[in-house]
């Protein structure tokens, strides 16, 4: 015969309280006798209880196909990251060509006169806004 264990020492070895397994036993889910006015169960009922519980969990999980480790949602968030990433230089690199932002085909000639001023040919001078001298 199994030895039987009050429901307080049976919640120290499962995640549920004493009181929870008094109401599992009076439902007919986890196996126990009642003896002068307290309820009883034994090691093998709650482990068959937790077994059942795990089982059933998990087969609505596969169900569901519900799969969310932390380690999946790490790799979930960084392929985020990268898409949004990809997806702003893509949209950024379509706005530039988009909008011609190319080098022009107008050919310059630099030449210095005289007095070291520079001269600025151009095919079209009404393109050149203004002319910014930097140091080499």
């Amino acid at each position: 015969m199994e030895k039987l264990l009050s429901l307080s020492e049976a919640s120290k070895m499962s995640p549920y309280s004493a009181d929870y397994l008094s109401l599992l036993v009076r439902k007919n889910r986890l196996a126990g006798v009642k003896k002068d006015g307290k309820w009883f169960t034994t090691k093998e009922a709650v482990d068959e209880y937790l077994k059942k519980v795990a089982e059933a969990s998990y087969e609505r999980q596969e169900t569901l196909n519900v799969k969310i480790p932390a380690v999946e949602n790490r790799k979930a968030l960084i392929n985020l990251k990268w898409a949004v990433a990809l997806t702003a230089v893509a949209i950024i690199s379509f706005v530039f060509w988009g909008l011609g932002v190319r080098k022009s085909s107008q050919e310059f000639i630099v030449e210095k006169d005289a007095k070291n001023n520079l001269i600025i040919h151009a095919d079209d001078p009404s393109t050149i806004g203004s002319v910014t001298v930097v140091p080499k």
